[in-house]
């Protein structure tokens, strides 16, 4: 279609050329804002946490802290004085007391408990009366055997030690057929060695100083049975002076430690220290 022509003249509305039109305005990228509030947010997480570390350790401090001290006591600022050489400080250990001697007797097999120390040593004199087998042994707690004390058979009259080289026992076992009697002492109440000694039936001594005793030992049997002599040194030592049977004469060491003798014998003995 032909628009008509226009009229002579200033230019009519909707005639001639249109003025531009004005250019919009651009967006505001977003992306700046995401990334600012994404740094400010990990920045108040790390203070945050920063703020809570330092917190528990303040408090773990605080716990391992001692505990101040009590209203209206002072603790001292100084070592408590040591007490003055003599002072009595604390009660002293009471000497060890050995009870009255323990006496069991009876006929044929029994079994007897005793109260004895365990630390302690016994010098026991035993009797029997029979013409069978005399059998003494010690029982620990348990009932086990804890150490033969006399094998013989026959009548038997003699000393033997209890408790010296092991614990002493909880109880006494005796296997015979006739009559015993057992009397159990502290072994202080033994008598003394003191470089001759003889007889017949088993026998124990004290000895008070073996190195005064001259170094050697003597010793004869006349006994067809066991002949045995042994003695205790220091730290539960023992040392085997003589094991034979029937007839015996002969010398032996003396250490200076021994402090108890021992024989076992069923017949006449003599025993005899020399330098």
């Amino acid at each position: 279609m032909t628009l008509p022509t226009p009229p002579p003249g200033p230019p009519m509305p909707g005639y001639g050329p249109q003025p531009p039109l004005p250019t919009p305005p651009k967006p505001t990228p977003v992306w700046p804002w995401l990334v600012g509030g994404g740094v400010a947010f990990v920045l108040i997480l790390c203070l945050g946490a920063g703020g809570l570390l330092l917190a528990l350790r303040q408090a773990s401090s605080d716990d391992d802290a001692p505990p101040p001290p009590r209203a209206g006591r002072e603790e001292p600022a100084f070592p408590r004085v040591s007490p003055e050489p003599g002072e009595r400080t604390e009660e002293a250990e009471p000497p060890r007391v050995i009870g009255s001697d323990v006496t069991v007797s009876g006929k044929g097999n029994k079994t007897v408990k005793v109260r004895l120390e365990p630390d302690a040593a016994y010098i026991a004199t035993i009797t029997h009366d029979g013409s069978s087998n005399f059998i003494v042994e010690g029982l620990d707690d348990s009932g086990q055997p804890a150490g033969l004390i006399v094998n013989a058979i026959g009548d038997y009259s003699g000393d033997r030690t209890v408790g010296l080289d092991r614990e002493a026992p909880a109880a006494i076992a005796v296997r015979a057929t006739g009559t015993w009697k057992i009397v159990l002492r502290d072994l202080s109440k033994a008598p003394k060695f003191t470089g001759e000694a003889a007889g017949r039936k088993p026998a124990v001594f004290l000895v008070p100083d073996a190195a005064a005793l001259g170094g050697r030992i003597t010793a004869t049997h006349s006994g067809r049975d066991n002949f045995v002599v042994r003695g205790y040194g220091e730290d539960d030592r023992i040392e085997l002076f003589i094991n034979e049977i029937g007839r015996y004469r002969g010398t032996e060491p003396l250490a200076p430690d021994i402090q108890v003798i021992e024989l076992e014998a069923q017949g006449g003995w003599t025993l005899r220290a020399m330098r």
